[in-house]
């Protein structure tokens, strides 16, 4: 029998086992006689082994088999879960991740001999397993504690009730789906021309079922939270030991859905914020004792649902943002002026650490401090039509908020004229819109600027940000003005008009348009007009 064909759903449900090995080895750690976390690593080995075996994979066979020796020791109360232990565990959860990319991709699979022979004659007993390592705290902070805010629910799933589709499959469904609402947006305009008032009910139905369809496609795409965040302790875990430093790390919402699209693209910006976090955010345990703080450190990923967004939060208890440190090195580096420095407030000023090269820190590390990372984070969530927000105390901690919309692919916007160009602002980022005389407006030598729910704002104008010729100025025209919330900052943006608001299919832009600076991606309306999607903060 030709077993490859079982190969792919080998590589799937392996990567599922492993995902929960790591999550639970690492929750062990810090609740070591918790009966039902136990039992669940035992399920996931045994059946990584027993999969392995049908498929005769005898190298995954041989770790898994040592790895649950090891933990029937833990279960039989033989000896708790500690540091060393941990750590062997994770690199025989490790190398069967290895293994089993190796698997997929059909490339020649590591010797494991010499890992199969440290799980097999692990001695907890040695006492090069015992203490603990030079580079750690004294006073038990010998082990870095993961706490998971939520108890974990150890619960079997029912593969009977759902089926495997691929994500190019998914993927296809959605680009169709925007195809139809665009077409839609096309024939709408068709019978509106030729008032053929016979069509308004077909249509009226048509565009019903495209929302129940365009609904029913997304859940298909949705998923939790989890899917991502199950690394993440692991991650936080391990930065935690190198540093020598005690963290408590809590995890939130992990149930929270969204689109697979967005969970792809916004992990590694989590991953850098998380490893700044341990490496720049939280003290040494000698510095927190000395101000007055917990000897260990807390980081907290938190995800919440806000009607079609969601806020992926993270924050930490450590020595905080200086503000006025923050502008300064930006002008040392030449990134802002002296004046610009003076007029900015502090939420502008946590801004300029996502600025290309900018950084504070004293040393380079192999963790972070050469001044790349965080303008990366920034342009994630801005190409997926979403926001951060950064907010700092000194001595307290720092807090950062990225705002995203539930799915990119298909987006409701605010359309505006600008010229020859229509220019779409993602709802995401939009506060509220007004129209002011052109008496209202201060004219400063900074630029211009108006005042909103008693805000002084700085106005930017769509035309000179394209280019284009600037209309006469009449004093009683009503000037239309879109105010933004891009990371917490608000950005006024005058424009020649508002056309409304429409469910748009985004594309991306691609070469040369690509290069377009402020637009983030493109739309076809339903009479061929090209509409461009406005990246706020590029604008501004």
């Amino acid at each position: 029998m030709d077993m490859s064909l079982y190969r792919d759903l080998f590589v799937s449900e392996s990567r599922s086992h492993l995902s929960a090995f790591s999550e639970l080895i690492v929750h062990l750690e810090e609740s070591p006689d918790d009966p039902a976390a136990i039992d669940e690593l035992f399920r996931h080995a045994h059946s990584m082994k027993g999969m392995a075996a049908t498929m005769g994979y005898d190298q995954i066979v041989g770790i898994a088999h040592a790895m649950e020796d090891l933990l029937g020791r833990i279960r039989s109360g033989e000896f708790q879960l500690f540091p060393a232990l941990t750590d062997i565990l994770l690199a025989g959860s490790d190398a069967l991740a290895r293994l089993v990319s190796g698997i997929e991709s059909g490339d020649e699979l590591e010797d494991t001999t010499a890992l199969l022979e440290r799980i097999v004659t692990f001695d907890p007993s040695d006492k090069a397993h015992t203490n603990p390592p030079p580079a750690l705290p004294p006073q038990g902070a010998d082990k870095a504690l993961v706490t998971p805010a939520v108890p974990h629910q150890f619960r079997r799933t029912d593969s009977f009730k759902s089926i495997r589709i691929k994500t190019e499959t998914l993927d296809q469904l959605v680009n169709i789906t925007g195809e139809l609402i665009t077409n839609r947006y096309r024939m709408a305009e068709s019978i509106r021309m030729a008032d053929a008032v016979e069509c308004r009910e077909p249509l009226h139905q048509l565009t019903a079922l495209l929302r129940t369809l365009r609904d029913e496609v997304f859940k298909a795409r949705m998923l939790p939270f989890s899917f991502i965040a199950d690394r993440f302790p692991r991650l936080v875990r391990d930065l935690a030991r190198k540093q020598g430093k005690e963290v408590h790390f809590q995890l939130e919402g992990k149930e929270i859905e969204l689109d697979r699209g967005i969970l792809e693209e916004i992990t590694e910006p989590i991953v850098h914020i998380l490893r700044n976090a341990v490496d720049h955010g939280l003290e040494t345990a000698d510095e927190r004792v000395l101000a007055g703080k917990p000897f260990g450190g807390t980081i907290t990923l938190a995800v919440c649902r806000d009607k079609d967004h969601v806020e992926i939060i993270i924050s930490d208890d450590g020595r905080g943002m200086d503000p006025e440190l923050l502008k300064l090195k930006a002008v040392e580096k030449g990134i802002i002026s002296s004046e610009q420095a003076s007029q900015m407030v502090p939420e502008e000023a946590y801004q300029l650490i996502c600025k290309p090269g900018f950084s504070t820190a004293a040393t380079v590390t192999d963790i972070s401090g050469r001044g790349v990372g965080m303008d990366a984070v920034r342009e994630a969530v801005h190409a997926l039509a979403g926001v951060i927000t950064i907010k700092s105390q000194r001595g307290l901690g720092s807090r950062f908020v990225m705002r995203l919309p539930i799915t990119v692919s298909i987006i409701h916007a605010l359309i505006v004229q600008c010229g020859p160009f229509e220019i779409a602002f993602p709802l995401t980022v939009v506060k509220r819109t007004l129209e002011l005389k052109r008496t209202e407006i201060r004219k400063e030598s900074g630029g211009s600027t108006i005042i909103s729910e008693d805000h002084s704002l700085r106005l930017r104008s769509l035309r000179h940000a394209l280019y284009l010729t600037e209309l006469p100025e009449n004093d009683d025209d009503l000037l239309p003005i879109v105010i933004c919330d891009v990371g917490g900052i608000l950005l006024a943006f005058s424009a020649d008009s508002i056309s409304g608001q429409q469910e748009i299919f985004v594309r991306p832009l691609r070469s040369p348009l690509s290069h377009l600076r402020g637009f983030s991606g493109a739309t076809v309306t339903g009479d061929g007009r090209v509409l461009f999607v406005a990246d706020a903060s590029a604008l501004a």
